[in-house]
């Protein structure tokens, strides 16, 4: 008996807060609808900041690419000229060391 009386109770309760929900105690269909808008607005909007925090880090590595290429590009620059400097001081002591040499 005592097992029929807890089953019954079980079905009363589950009665019971179904009329509820449907009386209206519980959220209603359009109000469900209404958070889940608001969350997929949510949703939307971070993945907007994400892609534009995306979009900024590209043109930051872009920009660090290019300052990166322009340094090279300067030290092989100064890398010539110092190679230049050292080829034009060797000849003039060549040259001064034969006129030394000569006399």
């Amino acid at each position: 008996m005592r097992a029929r009386g807890g089953r019954l109770a079980g079905a009363a309760t589950a009665i019971v807060l179904a009329a509820l929900i449907v009386s209206g105690c519980g959220p209603s269909a359009e109000e469900s609808a209404e958070r889940a808008e608001a969350a997929a607005a949510q949703a939307q909007a971070s993945s907007e900041r994400a892609q534009a925090k995306a979009a900024l880090a590209r043109e930051q590595a872009a920009d660090a690419q290019r300052r990166a290429d322009h340094a090279v590009q300067l030290f092989e620059a100064a890398t010539a000229e110092f190679d230049d400097a050292g080829k034009r001081l060797d000849k003039f002591r060549r040259e001064q060391q034969e006129r030394d040499d000569g006399k």
